[in-house]
């Protein structure tokens, strides 16, 4: 799959960079930390494998810092609320 550049790609690539940058300086919230965590251990298989996601083509680790999931919520979905994410994992049992 070719990369089509367009002006939300290039926000995505802004915001996952930004968002990495900021979790190396530790400006990042403890249950963004555990999403992307989540996010990259249900991808392993796949798209950790090869290095890109294989629904939108984005470099990882890049791509599991942005907000909107690529997959439709498929493998994971967009990056959410604390309480949101606590709700969740008392849904699927997340440890």
């Amino acid at each position: 799959m070719e990369k089509k550049v367009s002006l939300s790609n290039i926000a995505s690539f802004i915001e996952g960079n930004t968002k990495m940058f900021l979790k190396d300086l530790g400006f990042q919230p403890e249950h963004i930390k555990e999403q992307i965590a989540y996010r990259l251990m249900v991808c392993k298989d796949d798209c950790g494998v090869y290095g890109y996601c294989k629904h939108c083509n984005c470099p990882l680790p890049d791509k599991m810092y942005v907000k909107k999931s690529c997959n439709n919520g498929e493998l994971f979905p967009d990056l959410m609320s604390r309480n949101e994410w606590t709700k969740f994992k008392d849904k699927h049992g997340i440890k």
